[in-house]
């Protein structure tokens, strides 16, 4: 590894701050405990490359993520408006608002100063994470190749959802080279992606084959300089013709999809409490609109509010039943938790959470001619409209460590795709 700076201190501490990024992906794929220590052990190491450690070639420019880090601050001010105007607070939610709106621009400034090609090792930690998941959802599933329970370490819908951002990624890495070994490496990127793929299907998620077109689109934008359009358009096309196909015939997801479409008949027409994972989700989804029609604004100001709503109001108004509202504390959907939380300011400065650094992504990949620095925006593009389509459906920051978890990965696929002299003029 080259040099990089006079900076005694600055190899050592770079070559730390890799190997912790790269042990994010895999720490959120196997275990509850370990990311959110290592977000803070991130934090910590990207503080003191900002401070102590002073690259001889300082990429970082404030300027070029101003607006953004902007952006990123409404939903941590959103959190705290509500909750002073409500007199409540769960924590969590400031904590979890913060380590976006906060985390994400330490991180871009010191994944800035660490050199590109140091830094582009990380996706190994993506490739590390994959492996461990394909092994999981398969040993899991075995001897019957039965939907797997995976809440050891999320639910199997969450889980999933991972699996195939995971596996996106891995395939888009194909035209990133670390190898002299171009070839193998591409084939065996190839490979690991479909058994990613594979490993997605077999937890039976609905929600995730909904990221599916923006998965292809982003995978087709890559190429969109070097080759004919009407060629990627095509391909594009048989990408969504695959998905169908795969979606309406294999037997646990076609079972799966039609099961999903007798419930929400069964429950907008016969019975609106009844026991079944889509009417759950319908009474959880009332239930939250319910609570932010109280404070269409500010919300409820806490998270924790909706299991006490439910109990109370949700049960006598014959939005949820018993059942469901003392086993379900949470409303299955991101963007309504942010709703009924924190009202309108809320789901806006979630919706800056996921859209804000997307549409970087997406200008770069449109406007930038470098392959690299597209494969790159194209990551971080799937990521967060992954992400914002997993919510739709799934509680997907359910938990702080996956808000830790997307400002990592976001913030380094920022740093990854931003250009810079040598790279691109």
């Amino acid at each position: 590894m080259p040099h990089f700076t006079q900076n005694k201190l600055a190899n050592p501490v770079f070559l730390t701050f890799i190997v912790a990024l790269m042990a994010m992906p895999l720490a959120i794929m196997s275990t509850q405990s370990v990311p959110s220590p290592l977000f803070y052990v991130l934090l910590a190491l990207s503080l003191f490359i900002v401070i102590a450690v002073r690259p001889a070639q300082n990429t970082f420019r404030l300027k070029t993520f101003s607006w953004l880090f902007a952006l990123c601050a409404v939903f941590v001010i959103a959190v705290v408006i509500s909750e002073l105007v409500n007199g409540r607070s769960d924590g969590t939610g400031f904590e979890k608002a913060l380590r976006f709106s906060a985390g994400l621009p330490l991180l871009v400034a010191a994944c800035c100063y660490v050199p590109r090609r140091w830094l582009s090792y990380s996706v190994f930690g993506v490739y590390a994470a994959l492996v461990f998941a394909i092994w999981f959802i398969v040993d899991l599933s075995l001897p019957d190749f039965i939907r797997p329970e995976t809440s050891a370490v999320y639910n199997a819908v969450g889980y999933g959802d991972l699996t195939i951002l995971l596996s996106v990624i891995t395939l888009y890495s194909c035209n990133v080279t670390f190898t002299r070994f171009a070839r193998t490496e591409k084939i065996l990127k190839i490979i690991l992606g479909l058994l990613g793929i594979a490993a997605f299907v077999l937890t039976q998620t609905r929600s995730g084959w909904l990221a599916v077109p923006f998965f292809l689109l982003f995978g087709v934008m890559i190429h969109m300089r070097q080759n004919n359009r009407m060629k990627l358009a095509g391909v594009f096309v048989i990408g969504l013709v695959l998905a169908a196909v795969v979606t309406l015939t294999v037997p646990g997801i076609k079972d799966r999809v039609q099961l999903g479409e007798k419930e929400f008949t069964e429950c907008i027409t016969t019975d609106s409490t009844k026991l079944s994972s889509i009417c759950i989700r319908l009474q959880l989804w009332r239930s939250t609109i319910a609570i932010w029609e109280e404070n269409p604004l500010f919300g409820s100001g806490s998270n924790g509010y909706f299991s006490e709503f439910m109990k109370t109001e949700g049960v006598q108004r014959g939005l949820v039943s018993k059942v469901v509202a003392n086993q379900w504390g949470e409303p299955h959907n991101d963007w309504l938790q942010a709703l009924s939380s924190y009202g309108i300011l809320g789901v806006l400065g979630l919706f800056f959470v996921y859209f804000a650094p997307a549409a970087v992504f997406v200008k770069r990949m449109l406007r930038t001619t470098n392959e690299e620095l597209r494969t790159y925006a194209a990551m971080g593009a799937a990521v967060c409209i992954g992400f914002a389509v997993f919510g739709l459906s799934e509680l997907m920051f359910r938990g702080i460590r996956t808000m830790g978890f997307y400002t990592v990965i976001v913030a380094v696929y920022l740093a990854l795709s931003t250009r810079i002299r040598g790279i691109e003029h």
